[in-house]
């Protein structure tokens, strides 16, 4: 008996001390792996970076990759990923990122809803197969904290050129269970809690599961009023994916044309385009050329030049006639330096909301891929001064008009409709 009561305890003992130490790698090669990610990140900061390539890093950056490094034990691998794009953004430009999907040794996961911030709150404007009773649902609370305190928090793991990437990309990462993690609003778990308010005004609690992220290339642009009601999508919103399309409006006696990507489509190069938009303006010159940017987050500004001398030379020859641009959150990068010289080069003037990047920036997509984790990102290396000397945060719109839930979800767009009373002045 005496025998036995040894024997017991020291073979299960031995059984967990071999559990142990099987794990212990494991455990041990994750931590390691992170590290080495974090160390990746400091060192392409440190090559790459238009200003971090000459001077050093700011220290805040070196602290908190320092603390970062102790917690990764205790973080999950989609919150290390969120860390990652926490540590990068501290660099303070738009260009520099993490991507929180698309690591080969993390299975990122969001929830099944997409939120879009209006000048009155946080909304859900779409959702996957089986979530779409939500859509037009006001958001009051992400899991137990406030809307506005969620988004001021997630405002932390933005890069950004000013403030107007926080309207744009917060809705989206709050979306996403690493960041929801590394603000303090979801521990891990499979499920988070959201207090709505439905479109007839009652308050309901959701409770909805983290899905895998869906395939993504970018982040998405503005989709039309997913409510059964919406009827037919408003002008701005009617073909969003196409690089560049036009179209006259007759009883407004102005032509309107919508700039998606400053990028060549798959049937017809961006100069092409340009003299068939040319040929048109010739042909028919319209009172007010509308030019709507709000949906263009970039591409190659070396395409720019042939489409500006379009521009230009409409301007020259129809002295009476009146260009605006309509600009907004996703208006980025080779779409600012597109407006930037609109705003040098001719009379325009410009409408909507600000865009998202400065006029001057530090902007340039240079991939990155952590040798541990898969995860994708930039550095960027080059600045961009198509305004010599201007220290703005963004144009100023004169004709300056937000977005409601209440015109959105109805198809109605008040920016178009401002510019066009403006003009009949």
């Amino acid at each position: 008996m005496l025998i036995t009561r040894v024997l017991v305890p020291v073979l299960f003992v031995l059984k967990l001390t071999s559990l142990t130490y099987s794990q212990a790698p494991q455990i041990n090669e994750r931590v390691k792996g992170w590290a080495e990610d974090i160390d990746f990140l400091l060192a392409e900061i440190g090559k790459q970076h238009y200003i971090y390539k000459a001077k050093p890093m700011p220290q805040l950056l070196v602290n908190d990759a320092g603390a970062l490094k102790t917690q990764i034990a205790r973080f999950s691998d989609e919150r290390m990923l969120a860390e990652l794009q926490r540590l990068i953004s501290l660099v303070g430009d738009g260009h520099s990122y993490v991507l929180p999907w698309g690591a080969g040794r993390v299975h990122s996961t969001c929830l099944p809803v997409r939120l879009y911030l209006f000048s009155d709150g946080l909304f859900i404007i779409d959702a996957q197969p089986g979530y779409e009773q939500w859509i037009g649902s006001r958001v009051a609370r992400v899991g137990k904290v406030d809307a506005a305190e969620a988004m001021s928090r997630i405002g932390a793991m933005i890069s950004r050129d000013n403030s107007m990437s926080m309207k744009w990309i917060g809705p989206i990462l709050l979306s996403f269970r690493g960041d929801l993690e590394a603000i303090g609003i979801a521990p891990v778990s499979d499920t988070l809690a959201l207090s709505l308010v439905d479109p007839g005004g009652r308050q309901r609690e959701a409770s909805f599961p983290f899905v895998p992220v869906p395939r993504m290339r970018g982040l998405p642009k503005l989709v039309p009023s997913r409510l059964p009601n919406a009827g037919g999508p408003p002008l701005y919103l009617s073909n969003v994916p196409a690089n560049f399309w036009f179209q006259e409006l007759p009883d407004e006696h102005a032509m309107y044309f919508q700039f998606n990507q400053v990028a060549n489509a798959d049937n017809e190069r961006l100069g092409a385009y340009a003299q068939r938009l040319d040929a048109a303006l010739t042909t028919r010159p319209p009172h007010l050329l509308i030019i709507d940017v709000r949906h263009n987050n970039g591409g190659n500004a070396d395409l720019l030049p042939p489409l500006l001398e379009v521009l230009k030379k409409f301007e020259r020859g129809n002295s009476r006639a009146k260009m605006v641009v309509i600009t907004g959150r996703n208006t980025f990068s080779a779409a600012q330096i597109f407006i930037n010289l609109m705003n040098r080069e001719t009379k325009a003037i410009f409408a909507g909301e600000p865009s998202s990047s400065k006029p001057n920036f530090v902007g340039e997509e240079n991939e990155i891929v952590f040798p541990y984790s898969g995860a994708m990102g930039s550095v960027s290396n080059r600045y961009h001064e198509s305004l010599p000397g201007d220290k703005r945060e963004w144009i100023e719109p004169q004709i300056k008009v937000e977005l409601s839930s209440r015109d959105y979800f109805a198809g109605r767009d008040p920016i178009l409709d401002a510019v066009l009373r403006r003009a009949a002045r």
